[in-house]
């Protein structure tokens, strides 16, 4: 009896050490962002002209989806205003700042942060996103990106749903 009890507590911990926090399976591989970076006039001209006046861009390297998915095919980019660092926000026809990506003025390390996110992805890098509803509730889905490497904590944003800011997270890569 007691070692039955042993080896079903050992099987609890080896499952549980297997998986990432919320369950959302194990470790990733390398980050999107370690792949092939977009060339700088593919990305949007906006991209490089707010990065370009932002006061983090020496600690906060330029970022953008490389595919906007179906979803988010014929958006507009815009400028976005992040106080201290950059933001490119997407309309749609009917839809304002239906996604988006920002650079932050804020710390990716600042203690305080909110952490309780139901939903994270860790790459091998020791990158890290954690994600799930606006302030709790939604609609909108944001993401909260740390970039090995890169001080400023970013943020990614979805109002078209959570299939889509995942989407978007799998498509970031830097910007040269």
């Amino acid at each position: 009896m007691m070692r039955t009890s042993f080896f079903a507590v050992l099987l609890l911990l080896l499952t549980a050490c297997a998986t990432t926090p919320d369950d959302d399976g194990p470790l990733q591989p390398a980050p999107p962002w370690r792949q092939e970076p977009i060339p700088g006039g593919a990305a949007p001209a906006v991209y490089t002209q707010e990065w370009l006046q932002a006061e983090n861009r020496a600690t906060c390297a330029l970022i953008a989806p490389r595919s906007l998915g179906p979803e988010g095919a014929g958006a507009t980019p815009r400028a976005a205003t992040f106080s201290g660092g950059w933001a490119v926000a997407y309309d749609l026809p009917n839809l304002r700042s239906a996604f988006g990506v920002a650079g932050t003025g804020a710390k990716a390390d600042a203690p305080g942060s909110y952490d309780q996110w139901p939903h994270a992805i860790q790459w091998d890098d020791g990158s890290k996103a954690e994600y799930g509803p606006e302030g709790g509730q939604g609609p909108k889905q944001l993401a909260y990106v740390r970039i090995q490497g890169q001080e400023c904590l970013y943020n990614v944003w979805s109002a078209i749903g959570r299939e889509h800011l995942e989407l978007l997270l799998r498509e970031l890569r830097f910007v040269r």
